[in-house]
């Protein structure tokens, strides 16, 4: 028998999270790009990690003047050196462009895009060297993403990442990245001939290394632990550089013929997350603090940049988190509370009112696409079971318990992943969670309904028993699988919130990567943006590829680069 444990593998993309000394730095980073421009208003600012941290408008003066210590010249500047950044940086520098990279983070482990599992690509050598090769095509994962997102990215730009994938990936080869194409744990459009998630097999420590060697052997200036403030621009509205803040030391003004926005979204950004999606209790899959605050997002709309309609997040696959939580869900290891696993392994879920909300499957089966947008538009949101469950969770494991219910390898394609996973320690898990205050028992419904003000819990499970007993879910369709009575008492509630590797959504781009004016949609001159800084790559639900974040932030970061050099040589 095998427990839950370290599977070795990891969310498909993940965001930036803590670990790092910053938190004086953080200070109002959130909000530089609003017009803090001094050292000393930076760190008068509150950092955007708490629902109750105060307005904008409340702490930062608007356009106060930038007094730039020092100058620095250089052609292309890119403002965050993650996946996307960090290819753009390789690019330009390749084409001959003296390249300057401004991180927040403090070094090399930082950036989000050393820690992803791997990317979605079509026809690199990867893919034609696996066993029977592979049919895969451009046509094949365009049509398909498109008619996902029902066209709503751009549709030029998609199919030249998709084009230009290839090449995003030799140049990770070139660095000495290897990859294996193989399967995901979800059942995916692309699998057995076609493939097309290439699996990172390098160690992260591994991957900082070889960031930090390929940066240096081209000649790039990465500038660590410092922040934009605000771009620069001239009295035509061409974008001319970037106003940035050294931690704790200058104020810096670097000159740039362009610069690329790749800062990664604004998950680190309570109020940007109100803004854009809605909710403040989003938090960071990998724990800790998000560094990614939407500077870059918010500056260029303060320079006339569109913004995208579409605005979304790529989720945590391994189950709920709570701000309370000594030990939420980050990945699939045995450091995370297996109470959390309820969400995810097909029970009753209810909202703040005691009614479902969601077809409770489709949070096993497709956690990061269909299964993603209740549960940040309903946190936070309740997984309700009974005895009877977590004896089975905790004894025999979802697999036995789901196949004698019905399901089979042929028609429950994550079952495999299931196999001898046990919670074998759920019992002292729950109890850390009663004492934490995101987790109640009782030995009746109404008590446990009463607790979090579950008001219409009672009838939701007795209506839901009833679907249980038939064996056909007569409100959301569920697979019979995935129903679990809530009859034998005492009864358990978790509270929980969701979590993501990133957010999505931000500036307008067209298929040259240059961000867009909101009132012409044409593109400012000197202005680009990749990665999750560039609404117009991503679709709210997350797609349902794995590695398609990744991929589109390394494409873009391609392109982008590309059409930069070729702007300076025109």
């Amino acid at each position: 028998m095998r427990k839950l444990g370290n599977e070795g593998t990891q969310g498909y993309e993940t965001g930036l999270s803590g670990g790092i000394d910053r938190r004086n730095f953080l200070k109002g980073a959130a909000l530089s790009a609003l017009g803090v421009a001094s050292v000393g208003a930076l760190a008068a600012c509150s950092p955007q990690a708490s629902p109750d941290d105060a307005a904008v408008s409340d702490i930062a003066e608007e356009d106060a003047p930038f007094e730039a210590e020092e100058t620095v010249d250089a052609d292309v500047v890119i403002v965050g050196c993650g996946a996307a950044g960090f290819m753009a940086a390789l690019r330009a520098s390749k084409g001959g462009a003296s390249v300057v990279v401004l991180e927040k983070g403090d070094n090399m482990t930082a950036p989000n895009g050393i820690y992803v599992s791997g990317p979605f690509a079509v026809g690199t050598d990867v893919l034609k060297n696996k066993e029977g090769g592979t049919t895969l095509t451009v046509d094949d994962a365009f049509y398909h993403v498109m008619e996902y997102s029902h066209w709503t990215p751009n549709p030029a730009l998609m199919r030249r990442c998709l084009e230009t994938s290839a090449d995003a990936v030799a140049q990770l080869e070139e660095i000495g990245y290897t990859f294996e194409e193989k399967n995901f744990r979800f059942e995916t459009p692309f699998i057995g001939e076609k493939g097309g998630f290439h699996a990172i097999t390098n160690a992260s420590e591994e991957r900082a290394a070889m960031w930090e060697q390929a940066l240096t052997d081209n000649g790039i200036d990465v500038r660590f632990s410092t922040a934009l403030v605000s771009l620069a621009t001239d009295d035509n509205g061409t974008v001319t550089g970037v106003n940035a803040v050294e931690k704790g030391k200058k104020n810096i003004a670097f000159n740039a013929k362009a610069v690329i926005l790749a800062a990664g979204g604004y998950l680190g950004n309570r109020d940007l997350q109100e803004r854009f999606l809605h909710t403040r209790k989003l938090n960071v899959a990998r724990g800790g603090e998000s560094i990614c605050t939407g500077d870059t997002i918010v500056a260029a709309e303060k320079v006339g940049a569109a913004l995208e309609k579409t605005f979304g997040y790529c989720p945590c696959e391994y189950g709920g988190t709570h701000a309370n939580a000594s030990r939420p869900a980050k990945q699939d290891k045995f450091d995370q509370n297996y109470a959390f696993k309820f969400g995810l392994y097909g029970c009753l879920l209810v909202d703040a009112e005691g009614k479902r909300f969601i077809n409770e499957g489709l949070l096993c089966d497709y956690p990061m696409s269909y299964g993603s947008e209740q549960i940040l538009k309903n946190s936070p949101w309740y997984a309700v079971v009974d005895q009877a469950y977590v004896d089975a969770m905790s004894t025999e494991g979802l697999y036995n318990y789901t196949t004698a219910k019905g399901a089979t390898e042929d028609t429950w394609f994550i079952g495999n992943y299931f196999k001898d996973r046990i919670l074998d320690n759920l019992p002292a898990d729950i109890e850390e969670g009663i004492a934490e205050g995101w987790c109640f028992k009782a030995d009746t419904l109404e008590e446990l309904a009463e607790h979090f003000g579950l008001d219409e819990l009672p009838e939701t499970v007795e209506r839901y028993n009833g679907y249980c007993e038939a064996g056909t879910d007569g409100e959301f369709g569920a697979n019979p699988w995935y129903l679990s009575p809530v009859a034998t008492p005492p009864f358990y509630v978790t509270e929980n919130e969701p979590s993501a590797w990133s957010t999505f959504g931000g500036v307008r781009i067209d298929d040259c990567c240059r961000v867009l004016s909101a009132e012409t949609n044409d593109p400012i001159p000197g202005l680009y943006a990749a990665g999750t800084d560039a609404g117009s790559l991503y679709y709210s639900p997350y797609y349902d590829i794995p590695g398609y974040c990744y991929g589109l932030c390394i494409d873009s970061g391609y392109i982008a680069a590309e059409e930069a050099v070729a702007s300076l040589k025109a």
